[in-house]
């Protein structure tokens, strides 16, 4: 893992720097450089090499936060192309509000699967020092992002379920205290969605739950992430094209594991369990049906409609799961549908949540990282197109509103408790090189939720 430092001054300077092109002027003092003896930097120029200072990568930074994450993204690989084992980056005077995307888009620039190919060890941030502590915040939650992209950019046939439980605990903070809930256990308790989704694996389904305790007796809020290692769509099977990107169907419990990490480092008075229902979903002679019916961890019956609309299911056990557990408040997230690419283009997560006070926080928690979500209707007749004639609930509404219905499906079984529910289908993997698409999206909201309400509860305490 990268060392990141953040400093308003460096007595050593690196040979290689990344500089905003706005912030040129500043860079100029900064680096004791003489304006007359530099050449006019033409719109797109990418790189001047000033000689005491070495490499200086020149950034436009685009007003559109997508664009300047791939600017900022695209300069960190310039950068290690250089062959620096450290790089600078001078940002003093920067807009906060766009910090998020300049470090995230950093971040995933120097980021290599494995650490193949790195070699960059350190980088140093030059700023405000009114800004020091939000960027060390901002690189906190940026490694944990990469901890996403190595866990969901693992080829499927390396993370079964049981093992991608394994790894979600290697080097966690000892604050963490980890339980597994085994097949057997899913068996014997009724997780019937856990359970059926599996079933065409040889992989058993696993349960895995993380808690921090950080608030004593305090409300816990429970953070849920759908978790199939592999999605083939089961019996409804997925076409062809494209399908190796479900091995990137694990992100949500990949970011809430993440997010747990984050808050239990920082130490934050605040209670956070992260819930990881895992399955591989595949079609098999014991693979679940469409036209079944499937008894649920809380008993409700729910008839198959499709069995690649398998997210739902296992996330609505492990929300049961979370509130016999003693959950206040859940969110879940996940790369639950294909209509929520359709809805949004892939510019935004989905919210849809039964509490308008939880909803606002995740909004701004969202706005705030740069990782902007969109509130959907959440009427109750959205909720009537998962109605079944045969059970209680059908797990697929259609195609037209899916998003709503999929994620009205999850709230049926939060019930009474303030709920949540991120869509983040067509942005947690982006796939522009084979096999390294992983974003790292949704734990920077994640983390700012969890600080929001670690913050609202300290203030409660005293």
């Amino acid at each position: 893992m990268r060392t990141w430092i953040v400093t308003d001054n460096l007595l050593e300077k690196p040979p290689v720097w990344i500089v905003p092109r706005e912030l040129w002027d500043g860079a100029q003092t900064f680096f004791g450089l003489n304006a007359n003896n530099l050449p006019v930097l033409p719109q797109g120029s990418p790189v001047i090499t000033c000689g005491t200072p070495g490499v200086i990568i020149v950034v436009d930074t685009p007003p559109v936060r997508q664009k300047r994450y791939r600017a900022y993204s695209e300069a960190a690989r310039l950068a290690e192309k250089q062959g620096a084992s450290v790089v600078g980056v001078f940002i003093k005077g920067i807009d906060e509000t766009i910090l998020p995307s300049v470090i995230f888009g950093l971040e995933q620039g120097f980021y290599h699967y494995q650490g193949q190919q790195d070699t960059v060890e350190r980088v140093s941030v030059v700023a405000e020092a009114k800004v020091m502590d939000r960027i060390r915040y901002l690189t906190r939650i940026a490694g944990a992002q990469s901890w996403v992209r190595e866990w969901v950019n693992t080829p499927a046939n390396e993370k079964p379920p049981h093992h991608l439980a394994e790894e979600y605990q290697k080097g966690a903070p000892d604050t963490i205290s980890y339980h597994l809930y085994t097949q057997d256990d899913l068996k014997a308790l009724g997780a019937g969605g856990i359970l059926a989704v599996g079933s065409g694996s040889t992989r058993p389904p696993v349960l895995l739950k993380g808690r921090y305790q950080g608030n004593g007796d305090g409300p816990w809020l429970a953070l849920v992430g759908k978790g199939i290692v592999f999605d083939s769509g089961g019996i409804s099977l997925k076409a062809r094209e494209g399908m190796g990107r479900m091995k990137g169907d694990m992100a949500g419990s990949a970011a809430v594991m993440a997010a747990l990490r984050v808050v239990a480092e920082n130490q934050w008075p605040v209670n956070i369990a992260a819930w990881a229902p895992l399955a591989e979903n595949l079609p098999d002679g014991a693979a679940y049906r469409p036209g079944d019916v499937i008894k649920m961890l809380d008993n409700t019956r729910v008839e198959i409609i499709s069995t690649d609309a398998e997210g739902r299911l296992v996330l609505a056990d492990a929300v049961t799961m979370a509130i016999r557990d003693g959950a206040s408040l859940v969110v879940d997230m996940a790369t639950l549908t294909g209509s929520n690419v359709v809805a949004l283009g892939g510019v935004r997560a989905t919210l849809i949540g039964n509490d308008d006070s939880l909803a606002n926080v995740v909004m701004e928690s969202a706005q705030d990282m740069e990782e902007p979500v969109w509130e959907m209707p959440h009427d109750q007749e959205y909720a009537l197109m998962n109605h079944s004639g045969i059970a209680d609930l059908k797990n697929s509404g259609g195609r037209a509103g899916g998003t709503i219905s999929a994620g009205l499906f999850i709230g049926h079984f939060a019930a009474n408790v303030p709920w949540a529910h991120v869509d983040i289908a067509g942005l947690a993997y982006n796939e522009s090189e084979s096999g390294l698409g992983a974003t790292g999206y949704g734990v920077a909201l994640l983390v700012e939720l969890c600080r929001r309400w670690a913050t609202k509860s300290e203030e409660e305490s005293l």
